[in-house]
């Protein structure tokens, strides 16, 4: 069972929930991680080597991203293999390249798997990164699919990866609406990854 939590962080004006990291088809009592942003500030996240942790803000019980630029918030480490991370995400505009989160990185060199939001486009991607930074070199698109409706600004939508061996999905709004395999990365920690 999967429980939304209460609050939220931004991503160039668009928040996000983080939810539950918990292995597929587990019960609640086998939650990895979960943060509901308050009352303390991001005190169990890290920034990555990106840097621009002072872009952050969660006084207000959310953990909000100014836009100032490609960066991450990230927890959890090597030894995450199966889980499912969800977030919800609630969109001040409609514009692309506001974000999305991450899956299995490896925090050493930022490789993971990222499902990014495409409002203006209407649609969800999957991409494996090779870096912190998702323009990198080598990043692959996994998948994409158009989002029915769009991805509308203004209210919640939940976004989750879900991770079982090779087989990875993304989640949206309660379907899942991407689904692949891919072996690279088998493990690794998760991140709320912003643009600008």
């Amino acid at each position: 069972m999967i429980t939304k939590a209460r609050s939220g962080f931004l991503l160039l004006a668009a928040a996000l929930t983080l939810g539950f990291l918990i292995p597929p088809g587990a019960l609640a009592q086998s939650t990895l991680f979960t943060d509901d942003f308050g009352p303390k500030p991001l005190g169990s996240w890290q920034a990555s080597p990106l840097g621009l942790l002072a872009n952050w803000d969660a006084s207000s019980g959310a953990a909000v991203y100014n836009g100032g630029g490609h960066t991450q918030l990230y927890t959890g480490g090597s030894s995450w293999t199966d889980y499912r991370f969800q977030v919800q995400v609630k969109l001040a505009n409609g514009s692309d390249y506001p974000g999305g989160i991450r899956g299995r990185i490896d925090v050493n060199t930022g490789a993971g798997y990222a499902a990014w939001l495409y409002p203006a486009e209407g649609v969800v991607k999957l991409f494996r990164s090779t870096a912190w930074h998702i323009d990198t070199s080598g990043r692959t698109l996994l998948a994409e699919t158009p989002i029915s409706g769009g991805i509308s600004s203004g209210v919640f939508h939940t976004l989750a990866l879900d991770f079982s061996g090779s087989q990875i999905s993304v989640i949206f709004d309660g379907s899942t609406v991407i689904q692949t395999t891919d072996t690279t990365l088998t493990a690794g920690a998760v991140a709320l990854d912003v643009s600008n």
